[in-house]
Parts: C-alpha cells; structure tokens; sequence
C-alpha cells in the first residue's frame, strides 16, 4: 500500500493576497447593498411604492401585507451563498477563490446569529405566514434549522477551500468574521449614524438618500475595478 499524496488540486495557496482580501471587503458592500435593494425593488413592483430606509432597515406603508418584499432580500443571499458553493467545487482554484468571497460576502454567519436571537428577515417572514403576532417554537426552531442548513452548507463549503493555507483557522474566522465587522461598524453605526444627523439624507433614487445612492455608486465601481482580484491568488502549493 502507498501512501497518499497531496495534489495540487487538493491543497490551497499558501497565503492570502492583500489584493484579495481588499476586493473581498469591497464585495462584501456591494453583496449587502444588492441585499437591501432587493427589499426595496420588491417592494416596489408589490406594493406600488419604495420603501424608506437605511443602510440596513427599510419600510413600507402597513397596507403593503405581503411577505415578498421581506422574503426577496434572504433569497438573493441564499442564491449568492449557492453560487459561491457551486464555484468551490470547481477544479480551477481561480473559481474557488471567488466562490468563497461569494459565500462570505453573503454573511451566513451573522443570519445563523440573528435568526437564532429571533430576529431577521426569515423569522419576520415566517411569523406572517403562520398567521400571528408571535411565532410558534415549532416553526421558530423549523426557521433556525432551515437557516443553518442552507447558511451552514455555505460555511462548510468555504472551509474546505482553505485547507493548506498558512494560519488555516486564524485565516478563516477572519474571513467568517469581516464581513459582520465591517457592515457592522461602517455601514450600521457610522453611516447610518451620518444619516441620522441628515447628512444627505433626502431620497434621490428609488427611495434611497443621496448618501446612500453615492456611497453605492463608489462600491459598484470599485467592485468592476477590483473583481478580477478574487480570481487571482498566488497559486496552489505543489
């Protein structure tokens, strides 16, 4: 009997580029602002009207009763998080690398997280459909465990890709964590603290602010600038 080799195709870069990383928090934005839009989109072709909002809470008037809008931001994360899963199956570690910034730019962990304090668009959703003011435990624990296997699916996934990597487990929680961090400190406290005191606060586009409408305007071109960057590791080790 032989022993068993590692293959190129198993093992991961040694590192993580800086460009990487840099594309991915800009990715990390853009996924989370197409989250909202999503929200507000929906609401728009279902209830006739955009919704009002921040950088991560939105309205619409109490005679918009369909859950869809609420739905509509979750399905577009569960779908982001589904591509990036596909793409870490992939032979080329070019599209691995780009489906686990798709994964975690998705946020599983913070949905496991809020869904599990019964809070989140998906508890909010199923809340409306069971018919009443408060949710049942049963259909509480059936929406925690549907949020965990699809978000947790997604974590597994983006766990895999990074083995052989230098600092595997201090590397991965980095990227499980950053997206949280980051949307949680510039976007949540920040610049929703900025709009807040009304700086550029008046709806432009589609309900957003301005504030909101140029800081998506900034993202979306740093995305185009720096996308090619998430294909682009260092190489597998041999």
């Amino acid at each position: 009997m032989t022993a068993a080799t590692t293959t190129p195709r198993d093992t991961a870069t040694t590192r993580m580029g800086l460009r990487w990383l840099a594309a991915f928090c800009i990715l990390i934005l853009a996924v989370h602002e197409a989250h909202e839009l999503a929200h507000t989109i929906t609401g728009r072709l279902m209830c006739g009207e955009w919704a009002t909002r921040d950088f991560n809470e939105w309205s619409l008037s109490a005679g918009c009763t369909t859950p869809a809008p609420t739905a509509a931001g979750p399905l577009f994360s569960y779908l982001v998080i589904a591509i990036g899963i596909v793409l870490t199956r992939r032979a080329e570690w070019n599209a691995r690398w780009l489906g686990l910034a798709l994964i975690f730019a998705a946020n599983p962990l913070a949905r496991i997280i809020t869904v599990g304090m019964r809070g989140g668009d998906e508890l909010v959703v199923a809340r409306t459909l069971s018919g009443g003011q408060t949710i049942s435990p049963t259909v509480y624990w059936m929406t925690v465990a549907l949020v965990t296997l699809i978000c947790g699916a997604g974590i597994v996934a983006g766990w895999r890709v990074t083995r052989g990597i230098r600092w595997r487990a201090a590397t991965f929680a980095a990227i499980l964590l950053l997206p949280m961090v980051l949307t949680g400190t510039l976007l949540f406290v920040l610049f929703n603290g900025l709009l807040r005191d009304g700086f550029l606060a008046q709806p432009i586009v589609a309900g957003s602010p301005v504030f909101i409408t140029i800081v998506t305007a900034i993202v979306g071109v740093l995305m185009i600038t720096t996308a090619g960057w998430l294909r682009n590791s260092s190489g597998p080790t041999a």
